[in-house]
């Protein structure tokens, strides 16, 4: 006989929506990035953000090297 398994239910799917994963993020950026009135002046002051981010990231876990 073949004892059958099953799985638990997922109770947090509502994780993996695109809103609920986006409005985190997007709350978390400065005020500078969110208020910027061009989607150009958006990108830029992004990537800023974004670029700085990871530098302390590698920087902290000693992931990058001079």
């Amino acid at each position: 006989m073949k004892i059958l398994l099953h799985r638990k239910f997922q109770l947090n799917m509502r994780k993996n929506f695109f809103p609920l994963r986006v409005t985190e993020h997007w709350n978390r950026l400065p005020r500078e990035v969110v208020e910027s009135p061009s989607l150009e002046i958006f990108k830029t002051h992004l990537d800023k953000v974004l670029c700085s981010l990871l530098w302390v990231t590698l920087l902290g876990q000693g992931g990058w090297t001079r």
